[in-house]
């Protein structure tokens, strides 16, 4: 779990004058009603504008040289992450000018605007939404595929594959996403088909029990199915484990970052 461990680390943190952090919230959430053309853009330009406001009636010149270093380093970092992969739905970050703390992270859960200038990273918001996306294993089905997803705080930590062979009746793991080529031991998909009926309570039995398994391992605090309502409905009903929630879509061929942007919508 490296968010967490990350969490831990930045809960220690703590300064002394005239070290200060910069703790940022930022919504970039092109889904909110309030944020429709790039207004974070605007409320990024205000928050680092009032920072400089601030610090530049500060006697101490050292914090005056501290804000005017982080505010361009926090612009180069939202510009390289927007032109990279995009700011998803909301950013984190916490850093010092000379980055002795440097933690910057895009998350596909919602938060709430605020800056903080102080001697050690403000996280109340982190740690609510710590409670509300804990660490989730999202588990995404279609036929003989499935993919399984591991996020907390709405960001992709892990991410692994299984296919059923049909000629061992058995589900064969692949880390890592997997491209279109993967299918089981060169069965066809109309083979599947005609044996899904027969075979499928057993495929379904042998899959949950891997699944489980890896579940008590990696410590998951909730379980996410994905995939049609005719398949994740009969998968559910094999799991001892608590299913926290469904999505009846077919989201297998869509890359991580689309499942988990559509999965953790509110």
């Amino acid at each position: 779990m490296l968010l967490q461990d990350k969490i831990k680390k930045l809960k220690q943190i703590s300064y002394e004058e005239p070290q200060k952090v910069l703790s940022m919230y930022l919504n970039t959430d092109h889904r909110d009603p309030e944020q429709q053309g790039g207004a974070w853009r605007i409320e990024l330009k205000n928050g680092l504008k009032e920072l400089a406001d601030a610090t530049q009636e500060s006697s101490s010149h050292e914090e005056k040289n501290q804000s005017k270093t982080i505010r361009q380093k926090v612009e180069n970092e939202v510009n390289e992450r927007e032109a990279e992969k995009g700011l998803y739905r909301g950013l984190v970050l916490f850093g010092t000018a000379d980055e002795d703390l440097w933690f910057s992270q895009a998350l596909h859960v919602p938060v709430k605007t605020e800056f903080h200038w102080e001697n050690e990273p403000v996280l109340d918001q982190l740690k609510k939404l710590e409670k509300e996306y804990p660490y989730t294993g999202v588990i995404v089905i279609q036929q003989d595929e499935v993919t399984v997803l591991e996020t907390e705080l709405g960001t992709l930590v892990d991410q692994s594959h299984y296919t059923l062979d049909l000629n061992t009746n058995d589900w064969r793991q692949h880390e890592g996403p997997q491209g279109n080529d993967v299918r089981q031991g060169g069965a066809k998909k109309d083979e599947f088909k005609e044996r899904v009926k027969e075979h499928q309570q057993r495929w379904f039995k042998a899959l949950v029990a891997k699944l489980e398994k890896r579940a008590g391992q990696r410590d998951w605090e909730q379980i996410y199915l994905v995939g049609e309502k005719n398949e994740v409905e009969p998968l559910k009903s094999y799991f001892n484990k608590n299913i926290d929630k469904t999505v009846p879509r077919n989201l297998l061929n869509s890359d991580a970052d689309k499942i988990l942007a559509d999965v953790l919508e509110d």
